[in-house]
């Protein structure tokens, strides 16, 4: 479940919070609050369970993660499938406070969790199918806000989509070799040589993006001042990138979660 890691909770939290913000004018039901912070915490972990199911013969022949529980014998098939349907029970049952718009679009996104795994086998770029996913909670934070997923929503959806290639390409660098020797699909193979120039670009568009959206909602002056701050960071997390050096490239992923709380915090004080 990664229980133990939440910076991927995080990253699939701060999005959803930034559209409830949104779709709220700057208030957030503390129900769907509570809901969605639950729901992000059991959807990745969901999704990390069932990573390591589809990948467990994968995650033996690499060293990164030839220690996950599956790799290594001490949790069997049969626990690891029952436990992605406990999770995926319990998210089911948080529906129950949402509408029937936001269950259509939690039941696609099941699906694509679930597909996840196989999308490295299938395509060269699986982080295509990861920031379908990760986007995932912005139009349900609109469907259950407002009960319908308006244009702004799914600009918010493809800024986020570029930022999560930008993060997850630098986070893909820590098995890239490995990945190349299994023939396995991955950003960091596919653009190779041109890796900063992927990140530099997706971040890029995902900061262009969210300022459009402010434009778009009218948002006050301090909307632009936390987005500048938010700009000057990400340009400096980035010049710290050395591509020879691939543990820079896993600093710079986890720099992200800093870049989330700007951006939720530069929609929540912009609209209040």
């Amino acid at each position: 479940m990664r229980a133990d890691r939440p910076i991927g909770t995080f990253l699939l939290l701060w999005p959803t919070l930034t559209a409830l913000t949104i779709a709220g004018n700057g208030k957030i039901e503390i129900c769907l609050l509570i809901v969605f912070c639950i729901g992000a915490f059991l959807m990745r972990s969901a999704g990390c369970v069932i990573n390591d199911y589809f990948d467990q013969d994968i995650d033996k022949k690499v060293f990164r993660t030839s220690t996950r529980p599956l790799a290594t014998g001490k949790v069997n098939n049969f626990e690891a499938l029952s436990l992605f349907i406990f999770l995926l029970s319990l998210s089911a049952l948080l529906l129950i406070f949402l509408n029937f718009l936001s269950f259509l679009v939690a039941t696609s996104l099941a699906i694509l969790v679930a597909f996840y795994p196989l999308a490295k086998r299938i395509i060269k770029i699986p982080q295509i199918v990861l920031g379908i996913v990760f986007s995932g909670g912005i139009p349900m934070a609109f469907s259950a806000s407002i009960n319908e997923i308006p244009l702004i929503a799914f600009i918010l959806m493809l800024a986020n989509f570029c930022w999560i290639l930008s993060y997850d390409t630098a986070y893909a660098m820590t098995d890239r070799d490995d990945d190349q020797l299994l023939n396995i699909g991955n950003s960091a193979i596919f653009f190779k040589g041109n890796e900063k120039l992927i990140i530099w670009l997706g971040s890029l568009i995902n900061f262009f993006l969210i300022l459009v959206i402010g434009f778009i909602e009218n948002i006050n002056l301090y909307f632009y001042i936390f987005s500048i701050i938010n700009g000057f960071f990400l340009i400096y997390s980035i010049n710290m990138i050395d591509e020879n050096n691939p543990d820079t490239f896993f600093d710079f992923f986890k720099k992200n979660n800093y870049v989330g709380v700007l951006i939720f915090i530069s929609f929540y004080i912009g609209l209040n």
